[in-house]
């Protein structure tokens, strides 16, 4: 029996194995960001040992996204193809490459290769994960599943904040990127034996095969002018900009802006993640599976409720610059992260209205859409803290800027996102048009 629809998921309940294999690409996960923040953490002592100026190093953290979208598209396109196993342990021994690349630089040159390797290895990941995951979970369970891979990113920084601080302080910045690159190799190693690819992919339960197996495919162009791929894109670009700015200048901001010591920025980086996690991935997470369990829409459950997050974090942003005293702008600066539950969100909306067998070239899109914001945001605000300003001076105007783009991209979620009727849009036309196996 072949379902035609264009999305499916798994038949009956998601399995233990399921989750086992969503704990360790939340690993992965956490590895990554520790990746990320080891460089925001280590500014200070780069910009001062390189003799760089913040629009220089504004450059050099975009540089990181120079290829990263690039290749977020053709890990996703060969995630249709190829095992997801092999791609992610493939791209994990990269980042290691360029951790232990970063830790020798001698120059800014290595800093900058170190750095565009560690975006091209990184690109695909994202997609991947909830690609290799969404072929293990039901549909239901899909939201949490992804909450939880993306909470991986918060977890990082929550873990990787106190133990990279410590290690930059005591044992110089280039230890920081050692110590990250050792864990990548180690969840390397449990990964190649434990990593096992979905029922989807092994073919191992001729019923979820078949379920799996997925309708008529659908040409890209009509998926990728739908008003949800569209505007869950555009969402997760919003967020994606304070996931942008947040590692590379939140440090700056915290301690220029606010005044706090690196040990300080350290403790309200932790409490900032613990928020993330609990409420932003992990709470909205399971409130968002039990609406869908309760009939609410994927319009209102993921559509309304994902574009009021980034309304409340646009003008959580814009107040943090606005009002008066330490207390309310660091209370402030927590609310903000609620934008990054579009990440999850966006990731389900694009697994709803793409057939599975081309699921992995759309989160693959998905991923390189909203990942433009990393070159674009830094850019920005590395030439605002250049621009004629004092350093404060212009990373207030960066804050201004992203809540801006956070307040429009929330109205556009409200306003667009309507998955039942793209898909039921998607079906019809691929009922009439008859599209060849590969594009």
């Amino acid at each position: 029996m072949t379902l035609r629809v264009p999305c499916s998921a798994p038949s009956g309940r998601s399995g233990a194995r399921a989750w086992l294999i969503v704990s360790l690409l939340t690993v992965l996960m956490v590895i990554n960001f520790a990746d990320k923040l080891a460089f925001g953490l280590a500014a200070k002592s780069i910009t001062q040992e390189f003799h760089l100026s913040l629009e220089s190093y504004g450059l050099i953290s975009s540089a990181f996204f120079f290829l990263f979208f690039v290749t977020a598209v053709v890990g996703g396109f060969a995630g249709d193809r190829l095992r997801t196993k092999w791609l992610i342990l493939g791209i994990a021994l990269v980042w290691a490459v360029a951790q232990f690349s970063m830790a020798a630089a001698g120059g800014v040159a290595m800093i900058l290769a170190s750095r565009v390797l560690l975006g091209a290895a990184e690109g695909p990941t994202y997609p991947l994960i909830n690609h290799a995951s969404f072929a293990w979970l039901r549909n239901s369970d899909r939201s949490l599943g992804s909450a939880l891979l993306t909470s991986g990113g918060a977890l990082g920084v929550l873990i990787g904040a106190p133990v990279l601080t410590y290690m930059i302080v005591h044992h110089g910045w280039r230890s920081a990127f050692v110590m990250t690159a050792v864990v990548g190799l180690v969840w390397c190693v449990v990964w190649l034996v434990l990593g096992k690819e979905g029922p989807s992919a092994e073919g191992e339960s001729v019923t979820a095969r078949d379920e799996l197996g997925a309708g008529p495919r659908v040409p890209y162009r009509l998926i990728f002018t739908s008003g949800t791929f569209l505007a869950a894109s555009f969402g997760a670009f919003a967020a994606y900009w304070t996931v942008a700015i947040g590692l590379s200048f939140g440090p700056l901001y915290l301690q220029d802006v606010l005044g706090l010591s690196l040990a300080g920025t350290s403790n309200v980086m932790v409490v900032r993640e613990v928020f993330t996690v609990a409420i932003a991935y992990v709470g909205l997470g399971f409130l968002i599976t039990r609406l869908l369990a309760r009939g609410v829409s994927s319009r209102v459950a993921h559509g309304a409720l994902g574009g009021v997050l980034l309304l409340v974090s646009g003008l959580s942003v814009v107040l943090v610059v606005e009002v008066p005293g330490l207390g309310a702008k660091l209370g402030l600066w927590m609310v903000g992260v609620l934008a990054v539950a579009l990440f999850p969100i966006g990731a389900t909306l694009c697994a709803e209205i793409a057939p599975v067998q081309q699921r992995g070239g759309v989160l693959g899109t998905y991923s390189a859409l909203y990942a433009l914001a990393g070159i674009i945001a830094p850019a920005i605000t590395g030439r605002l803290t250049s621009g004629g300003h004092d350093a404060t001076t212009g990373l207030e105007h960066a804050w201004l800027v992203m809540g801006a783009v956070l307040v429009v991209a929330g109205a556009v979620v409200i306003a667009f996102v309507r998955p039942a009727r793209d898909a039921r849009r998607l079906r019809a036309s691929a009922a009439a048009v008859r599209v060849p196996a590969h594009p």
